[in-house]
């Protein structure tokens, strides 16, 4: 199975305040979001810094926080994988890369998305638009607000967290579960059916909180806490490798010292029954009053 990979950024941009994205022509017929393959030994970031700036022009900025991952099959035994961040541009003036661009727009949202022509795009640029209204929520106190590197210590050391879903009737559901984070993903298990599937098979936006430490301080009317909370989409993960793989990192997480032997004997048991998740991590904050 041949991996390929790619990088790019939702571009967007904000002009009498109004936030426009920046939508490519390309010369083969479609409408699509800023990307290109890896080169050599470039970073995610290199990547995407180098084709925006190449396609249009533009030298732009990374917002924190917002990475997505799609995978497709381009053509037969071929696995592809893009990576898309979120970029500010200082200057609404670009160069179409004639090769390959025959023109580009800046438009906002529902014009953006409407103009797109593949459905993951479409979702890409949904998301980066939910994100941009989400981190617009300042933190009431920002003094106490975590780095997103120590936000993420949170997540990697954490034993438990609550999911919170859109459950039955509207209500909230917040579910305490046991996970597993890796390379900004979260993974965890659970029935095939029941009320978090269903949850999550209605709306597939969730949050999932940790919480590091929480001291009261009883002569300081205070609490002593370090806290993160991700947001994100859920998706469940199908094909037995990708199971499995998800699976066998949330046990080594919780047993690292066991056999491969008798590790593979308890998933075999549980594992046709066994439903695994990925709430793919497009913000992360964190608060402390340590």
């Amino acid at each position: 199975m041949i991996r390929e990979k790619s990088c790019g950024a939702v571009v967007f941009t904000e002009r009498d305040g109004e936030r426009l994205y920046l939508i490519e022509h390309m010369q083969k017929g479609h409408t699509s979001i800023c990307k290109g393959h890896v080169e050599n030994e470039e970073t995610e970031h290199e990547t995407a810094f180098r084709e925006i700036l190449e396609e249009t022009g533009l030298s732009v900025s990374f917002i924190d926080g917002f990475r997505r991952t799609i995978q497709y099959s381009p053509y037969e035994d071929c696995v592809k994988d893009v990576v898309f961040f979120l970029a500010r541009a200082g200057s609404t003036t670009v160069t179409a890369q004639e090769e390959e661009v025959a023109s580009i727009e800046w438009l906002p949202f529902d014009r953006a998305v409407a103009a797109l022509t593949h459905l993951s795009d479409r979702e890409t640029l949904t998301a980066a638009e939910d994100f941009l209204t989400l981190i617009s929520r300042k933190m009431r106190r920002e003094k106490r607000e975590l780095s997103f590197d120590r936000s993420e210590e949170i997540l990697k050391a954490g034993i438990s967290g609550v999911l919170a879903l859109l459950g039955d009737g509207g209500y909230p559901y917040a579910v305490p579960l046991s996970y597993v984070y890796d390379k900004e993903k979260i993974y965890f298990h659970g029935a095939k059916t029941g009320h978090k599937a269903e949850a999550i098979g209605r709306c597939s936006k969730a949050s999932f909180c940790v919480v590091a430490s929480d001291d009261v301080e009883p002569g300081e009317y205070t609490t002593r806490y370090r806290s993160a909370i991700a947001f994100g989409r859920i998706r469940k993960i199908d094909g037995e490798a990708e199971i499995r793989a998800a699976v066998e990192l949330l046990a080594k997480k919780y047993n690292p010292t066991d056999t491969d032997e008798h590790r593979n004997k308890y998933i075999e048991a549980e594992f046709s029954a066994l439903a695994m998740w990925e709430l793919e991590v497009e913000r992360l904050t964190g608060k402390s009053n340590m």
